[in-house]
């Protein structure tokens, strides 16, 4: 007797099916996704383990250090080796000798969950908010906003291929054009890959913005001014303490509110 609550079950099947009520589409494949524990070392040291999704980690690590204010740019980081293990993956990178002592300031000691940017910081002091640095703010046509929105779905294969799990971050030029996205479980994650990817390829962010299909949280912000983009677009809302973060950086910020509207908060 077929059910009108259409489940998804993963335990004998892979892909998974759909179990519906018979209307031509419950036999569509979905490939479920990994999530996965990422270790990240600098300098021989651990330094956290992330859970992550198991594609672009070199985009993560460098994205990662970057946003995390362990660097300033890539020419202090070294990527030396991504390699996977039983356990998940080891990605190891070097940092320039100048700089080994931020990694004390924002150590990681707890499992870092996909959906939490604080796990394992050892001190509030790492979180400080009055600490955000200044970026020079986007200037964010609507029609450009709207057009890489439009363009977003298309450039989401993963999550087309994952029935909508994974979070996407793009970086989108000035004239509304997707140069680069990246998707993983976690929203951080995602947005960390981005950077690292646009830090890689060396892409000029002057009048580019980030655009994110997740809540805009106080860290996206916080990330986002730390590589020096002055745009981001998110397609839920914000926190109230995001917004303020915005509008101390000079961050311009773009969010979707609850009836779908968009909204310039800062």
């Amino acid at each position: 007797m077929a059910s009108e609550n259409r489940i998804i079950d993963g335990r004998d099947h892979d892909p998974a099916r759909a179990i519906g009520n018979g209307q031509g589409d419950d036999d569509v494949p979905v490939i479920l996704q990994p999530e996965i524990p990422a270790a990240v070392t600098f300098n021989g040291k651990s330094h956290a383990v992330m859970m992550v999704s198991p594609h672009d980690l070199e985009d993560f690590i460098i994205g990662f250090t970057l946003s995390e204010g362990i660097a300033d740019h890539i020419g202090q980081i070294t990527l030396r080796d991504v390699r996977k293990t039983l356990q998940g993956f080891v990605i190891e990178a070097d940092l320039d000798e100048n700089i080994l002592e931020r990694l004390d300031v924002r150590q990681r000691t707890l499992e870092g969950r996909s959906g939490c940017g604080l796990c394992g910081v050892q001190s509030l002091d790492a979180v400080a908010m009055d600490k955000i640095g200044k970026v020079v703010p986007g200037n964010m046509a609507q029609d450009i906003v709207l057009r890489a929105i439009d363009a977003l779905p298309d450039h989401q294969t993963r999550n087309r291929e994952g029935g909508g799990l994974l979070h996407a971050s793009a970086f989108v030029d000035g004239t509304g054009t997707i140069q680069i996205v990246r998707e993983d479980i976690g929203r951080h994650n995602a947005l960390d890959k981005v950077l690292g990817a646009v830090a890689r390829a060396g892409i000029d962010k002057t009048g580019g913005f980030i655009l994110m299909t997740s809540r805009c949280s106080y860290e996206i912000v916080t990330k986002t001014v730390q590589c020096g983009v002055g745009g981001l677009v998110t397609l839920s809302g914000p926190t109230l303490t995001a917004v303020n973060l915005a509008r101390q950086a000079g961050l311009t910020m773009i969010c979707r509110e609850r009836h779908g509207l968009f909204r310039r908060f800062s």
